[in-house]
């Protein structure tokens, strides 16, 4: 814990640099970045009281991205009662392509046409939330719209609970569905490496090979999605997309596991919930160039939200959570050359670390470089920079880890070239 006295901010809002005067639905979204544990008591507490409280509220589930369909149900469903939500209230979607092996009574896969059942989709209507499982992002997509392109009773159903002021939410896959277009697969060097594939025909996607950008359902109006974010490193895999969709997107959200992004239509914000963060990537005054067939990126913003914090849709401002303090002129750290942690080194320097306790909490630099090597004589330099607009806030907690909220920060991409010497 840091040894400094408390300072008390009364007012704490920033401006990010995007807004917006549009109208959006007026529903909530709950996108989880997969990982969701049954303890989370924010996310879980959140997502009962938008679908109307524990008494009230009715939950439709499905399961569509599972391979393990019934249990998935199964599993989300014993949450949600653990958390007062009554059992009668909860309903399974019957909507999946792979057969449960837990299950020796029924094929799954059977299920892969119940998008076109009327009694299904009249269930649907008549919930307060819409819940997806994680899984494959893809077999929702196939499951919930016709080969044409149409959507399903079942999925037109689910935009009606979501347009009259209902919620719809998911975990992983049921987290990358909420874009249009939608992240379907690949890895970040991948991504680098080669690029944007939107033509695809195989089923299994292969990781290093680029990202695979396809149609998703949109329910999601500020931007792109994606998940698993910083435990599966997908910060520049978001970044490519973004680049790719310049013409039309902006903003990224990359939300990390065990966390929610929570959208609400009503008070036009986005809550960040959960056990770590969400990462905001801002690509209005980014630039590409192609460097030996190797993309350059350069001017791309970014900022990092967690527990309670606040993204004022209308005004584009962020709001810390309530505590909060400025990490300017408060720097616990004094590091002039921040170690880049290596397979010997006891920490992990990842883009958190790098952001947070190596950037903006160290008074001693005004950037960052990390080394990403894509073979013994090549690799990607990534340079994060304060700006003027750079901004950091941090709450102590117990254990001593603090939680931060970082705004501003300038991130570069480039392709190097490695040469390495003995030494002698």
């Amino acid at each position: 814990m840091r040894k400094i006295k408390q300072l008390v901010f009364l007012s704490l809002v920033f401006f990010f640099n995007t807004s917006y005067s549009q109208e959006f639905p007026k529903g909530s979204l709950v996108i989880v970045g997969g990982g969701l544990e049954f303890d989370n008591i924010s996310i879980f507490n959140q997502l009962i009281e938008l679908s109307g409280g524990p008494e009230k509220a009715i939950f439709s589930v499905i399961p569509s991205a599972s391979g393990v369909a019934t249990q998935a149900y199964v599993y989300f469903s014993k949450e949600l009662i653990s958390y007062g939500v009554k059992p009668e209230n909860i309903h399974l979607i019957p909507i999946a392509m792979a057969d449960d092996d837990s299950t020796t009574d029924v094929n799954e896969s059977s299920w892969s046409n119940n998008g076109n059942d009327p009694k299904l989709a009249e269930i649907v209507r008549n919930s307060s939330c819409v819940w997806f499982s994680g899984g494959d992002q893809l077999r929702t997509m196939k499951t919930l719209l016709n080969p044409d392109g149409s959507k399903t009773p079942v999925l037109e159903a689910v935009w009606e609970v979501f347009l009259s002021g209902g919620v719809v939410g998911g975990t992983s896959a049921g987290a990358a569905i909420m874009s249009e277009p939608m992240i379907a697969a690949g890895n970040s060097m991948g991504a680098l490496k080669h690029g944007v594939i939107t033509d695809y025909k195989g089923d299994d996607f292969p990781d290093g090979e680029g990202v695979l950008l396809t149609h998703g359902l949109g329910f999601f109006p500020l931007g792109m999605v994606d998940q698993h974010f910083n435990a599966r490193a997908r910060l520049a895999r978001l970044l490519v997309v973004m680049m790719h969709e310049k013409k039309t997107l902006h903003l990224g959200f990359g939300v990390d596991e065990n966390t929610a992004l929570i959208y609400n239509g009503k008070l036009k914000t986005l809550k960040v919930a959960g056990a770590a963060g969400v990462t905001i990537v801002n690509t209005a005054e980014a630039t590409i160039s192609q460097v030996q067939n190797l993309p350059q990126i350069e001017n791309v913003m970014i900022s990092y939200l967690d527990e309670g914090d606040v993204y004022d849709i209308s005004s584009g401002n962020i709001i810390p959570s309530q505590g909060k303090k400025s990490t300017i002129g408060n720097e616990f750290y004094n590091v002039s050359n921040p170690a880049q942690a290596g397979m010997f080194s006891g920490s992990a320097t990842n883009f958190l670390n790098l952001v947070t306790v190596n950037l903006i909490d160290n008074k001693a630099v005004k950037k960052v470089t990390n080394l990403n090597f894509t073979g013994q004589e090549s690799g990607f330099l990534v340079t994060l920079s304060k700006t003027p607009e750079s901004k950091g806030f941090y709450s102590d907690k117990p254990g001593g880890k603090d939680r931060y909220t970082v705004t501003g920060i300038r991130m570069d991409i480039e392709p190097v070239k490695i040469t390495t010497t003995t030494l002698k």
